[in-house]
């Protein structure tokens, strides 16, 4: 499963480098290189994409406002030679944000941080079909996962560990905003800044603790308390 790219950059040796990269790269396909955004939006009025790696600075129509013009947005990495414009590049919802001069390294980084966030959307999305399945990347593999059978996803630092049951967790490179925004929500919950727990494992709620029927015990998280009990006052059984 390869993620359709296209790039875009106003400066040649740019739009090279980068379309190098892309092609350089196992899981990626490159569909389309641009010199500058007017050119790109009309290819898409025709075509799809994935994914987009994008220059923030081009005349005409820079990076930012290209992104914010699509009513479908793709996958966005931006591109730039001034990080001070990581901040607006995240209030778009960019995936990631790469600073020139960009190293393969930084490149691969990136894009496999853009793959596991097109694997986790494909998943939901062919889940929604009755599957119920997401794809993680770990260990050099693509591996599929019931999300029924999910006990609980842990973050720690740049990595999430997905248990299972009776299964040694999955450690993938990720954020635990990306399964929250993606899982379905009325089966997974956001508890704690480092767990997310799916509310069928759940075995009893005391002294801010999370039991689940494997044993295992969750904290709740003191921001996240408010909401958790709102949830289960609107679930929970009266006779």
């Amino acid at each position: 499963m390869k993620v359709r790219c296209i790039a875009i950059d106003d400066e040649p040796l740019a739009l090279q480098q980068l379309s190098r990269y892309i092609l350089e790269t196992d899981f990626l396909e490159l569909t389309g290189s641009f010199r500058n955004g007017l050119v790109a939006q009309k290819w898409l009025s025709v075509n799809s994409t994935d994914a987009i790696f994008v220059d923030i600075e081009m005349p005409g129509l820079n990076g930012l406002d290209f992104i914010r013009s699509m009513n479908r947005k793709p996958l966005v990495v931006f591109t730039t030679a001034h990080s001070e414009y990581a901040l607006e590049g995240f209030k778009v919802e960019a995936t990631d944000y790469l600073l020139k001069p960009i190293d393969y390294q930084d490149f691969v980084r990136s894009a496999e941080r853009l793959y596991r966030q097109y694997l986790l959307m494909q998943g939901i999305k062919e889940g929604q079909g009755g599957k119920h399945t997401i794809f993680v990347r770990s260990e050099y593999k693509t591996m599929a996962i019931d999300i029924a059978g999910i006990f609980f996803i842990e973050s720690q630092s740049e990595y999430v560990r997905i248990f299972l049951e009776d299964k040694k967790p999955i450690m993938s490179l990720g954020s635990l905003k990306s399964y929250q925004e993606t899982l379905p929500p009325d089966l997974f919950f956001r508890v704690h800044r480092s767990y997310i727990v799916n509310i069928s494992f759940i075995k009893c709620i005391e002294r801010k603790q999370i039991i689940l029927h494997n044993g295992m015990s969750l904290p709740v998280g003191k921001l996240y308390e408010k909401e958790l009990k709102k949830y289960i006052n609107e679930n929970i059984h009266r006779k």
